[in-house]
This record gives structure tokens, sequence and C-alpha cells, in this order.
């Protein structure tokens, strides 16, 4: 009580010798209680790499707003689009590889020779065959291989980084046109160029990549 009433008589000392008019207010005692009883149960435990932006730490995944913050920081990871040619047209993670499917499985010579590097597979949705390729790039090594949980369709969501795919100059057909084949329907999947020569690596529903034709084998679909 009586340190109370000096505190008080303190303070006000201090105003009227200070002017501290816009500090009066008399605050309250801390009055919590030193031994509050909570139930453990309803806070929800921590587990490595169950959250919902994986990091670097998970096994599997690997989450779109670390992996942002890398390509900002300028250390992003190899990417590998495995979505169809025609999904690809709307936009890319940037320097991604389009290997559509599992057409990756005859291309790894394109893989960083660094089996410790980071490589981030990612589908539209992050349930199309993604997590099935990381796996298996695992296996053959790249144990760093993740695949990018929500895919192309939360990246572009959240208004991330893209990049267009790249234009072929004097090419007449471009990746992602629909072309028939023969009897086939389907997709450009790689424009080839050697030389004075292009050709195109055409990509089948349900088939995959059906060969490398020159462009008089090839006929333009129309879309609507």
């Amino acid at each position: 009580m009586i340190r109370n009433r000096l505190k008080g008589l303190v303070r006000k000392i201090a105003v009227k010798a200070l002017n501290m008019e816009f500090d009066t207010q008399t605050r309250p005692e801390n009055n919590f209680a030193k031994d509050v009883e909570f139930d453990e149960s309803k806070i929800p435990k921590v587990v490595d790499g169950s959250g919902d932006t994986p990091g670097p730490n998970h096994k599997t995944d690997i989450g779109r707003t670390w992996v942002s913050a890398q390509l900002s920081g300028g250390v992003a990871p190899f990417f590998i689009d495995i979505r169809p040619p025609s999904e690809t047209v709307s936009g890319i993670l940037p320097n991604a590889i389009i290997q559509t499917g599992d057409s990756i499985k005859n291309s790894l010579h394109i893989l960083p020779k660094d089996k410790t590097e980071r490589i981030t597979i990612y589908d539209q949705t992050g349930d199309l065959g993604s997590d099935e390729i990381a796996q298996w790039l695992r296996e053959q090594g790249w144990t760093m291989a993740r695949k990018l949980r929500g895919g192309f369709a939360e990246w572009l969501e959240h208004d991330e980084l893209l990049a267009q795919n790249q234009t072929i100059s004097g090419a007449k057909y471009q990746i992602g046109d629909p072309i028939q084949v023969n009897t086939d329907h389907g997709y450009i999947h790689k424009v080839l160029t050697r030389q004075d020569i292009i050709e195109y690596e055409v990509w089948v529903k349900d088939k995959g990549i059906v060969g490398t034709f020159p462009e008089n084998d090839l006929v333009q679909m129309q879309t609507h």
C-alpha cells in the first residue's frame, strides 16, 4: 500500500516537472495468474515438414513460398514441368524444362550432374504424377528431387513469377500447338533445330511422345 502511494507521488512530481501530460493515466497492476492451467491436447503438434508450406527438410514435397523465396534469392531449384504441352502455353516456372509425363526417364542426361542439387517437379495440381516422378528420380540417386505441392495451379493463383515457352524463329509450329500426325491428334512437345532443319516432337494423350516429324508430316488442328 505504502509502495503504491510512493509510486503515485513520484508520478505526479514527474508529470509536473517534465510536462508529461500525455502519460498521466494510471496503469493497472499486473494481475495475471502465474500458474495458469491449460489443456495440452488443444495445442497442435509440430511435425517436421507437415505444414502447409513444406520446407527444404521435407522428404518428398516442397512448398510454393519456399520455392518462390529461392527464386528471389537467385538459387532456384532445377524445374521439370511434366504437364501436357497444351497446358504449358499458359506459362511455366522460370527456366523450367518441359518433360511431359514420364519422358524425363528417357532424358536423364539433361539433369544436374551433381545429384545433390535440388530438383522440383510440378504438374497442374500437385497430384497428377509429379509425386511419382520425384520418387523415381530419388531412387536414381537425385536425392533432393521433390514435387511442388499445389502444382502450377497454386503457383498461378498466388501470382508467382512466370515465364513463357521459348518461341523458335522460323518454326511453323510452336510448343503446345494442336497437331494431327497420321491418325493421331496431339500437341507439339518440342521444337528441334539443327542447322537449317526444323523438326517437331509430338505428344499424344494416352500414348506419350509418338516421335519426331518434319513439318510436311503434320497438320495443324483448329481450336475453338
